[in-house]
């Protein structure tokens, strides 16, 4: 099942509180969590658990802590125009507390300019004079691709582990952060993760081998409400950490995390 087959039939089945998530030699339920269990079935093995705990782990040190930044290429399909947009430019990542990512269009313009931390984001697309600003309400980023860099890029592995299965080949596991319930299975160089919050939905699959930075890392991001995709490919990682004024919110310079 690609990407979007499993982002629409979660989207199907959100209005009765279930979405699933069937690769792989077995099926992940996932439940919107009651109390302190989010999934009730199917039972795990100790020895389970303790396998996909460790990898998590595993996973999770080695996420990079410092700042960095990464040349991109991207592909923006939006479904409601029927339009495709393509740029290139640079993503700077402040692990876990916030990002921003500037596109260039083919005149060596500004195509895309996005700024989001953990509570907040600005969208703006200079050449159609589009601004837009929000916080963590998810009705302010429909239709954005917003959630690619808060979640994926920002913490894509954040939250309390409250499931984990595990085989010899993958393992998938279920986070619960703040109001947000995130389900992602992975073989170590194949991630498929949904991302759900109320009736808000959110995809991603990515190609890598783990989730550090690393040239060749690719993927594809789609918004679960209209449908918007975003392809990313990482063309390259820099040696040098970005200006911390590269996370001051774009309008109020001097408030660099």
């Amino acid at each position: 099942m690609r990407l979007a087959a499993l982002v629409a039939t979660a989207v199907a089945l959100a209005g009765c509180g279930k979405a699933e998530l069937a690769r792989g030699p077995y099926e992940l339920i996932v439940r919107e969590p009651r109390g302190e269990a989010a999934a009730t079935e199917p039972q795990v093995t100790a020895y389970e658990w303790a396998v996909a705990r460790d990898r998590l782990a595993r996973l999770r040190q080695a996420q990079p802590e410092r700042p960095y930044v990464e040349r991109v290429r991207l592909a923006i399909g939006d479904p409601r125009t029927g339009k495709r947009y393509e740029a290139r430019g640079a993503v700077a990542i402040n692990p876990g507390r916030a990002a921003r990512m500037m596109l260039v269009g083919p005149g060596g313009t500004t195509a895309l300019d996005v700024w989001v931390t953990k509570d907040r984001f600005r969208f703006s697309v200079p050449s159609i004079n589009l601004q837009k600003r929000g916080g963590t309400d998810p009705a302010d980023a429909r239709g954005l691709p917003i959630g690619m860099l808060r979640w994926w890029f920002l913490s894509p592995l954040a939250g309390r582990l409250l499931l984990a299965r595990s085989t010899s080949a993958e393992s998938a596991w279920i986070l619960r952060e703040g109001p947000a319930t995130v389900t992602l299975r992975s073989d170590g160089d194949r991630f498929v993760a949904l991302r759900r919050e109320g009736n808000v939905l959110e995809g991603i699959e990515w190609f890598a081998r783990g989730l550090v930075p690393q040239a060749g890392a690719h993927g594809q991001y789609l918004e679960g409400r209209f449908g918007l995709r975003v392809d990313v490919v990482v063309e390259e990682v820099l040696p040098t950490e970005p200006d911390p004024e590269a996370f001051a919110d774009p309008d109020e310079p001097g408030t660099a995390l």
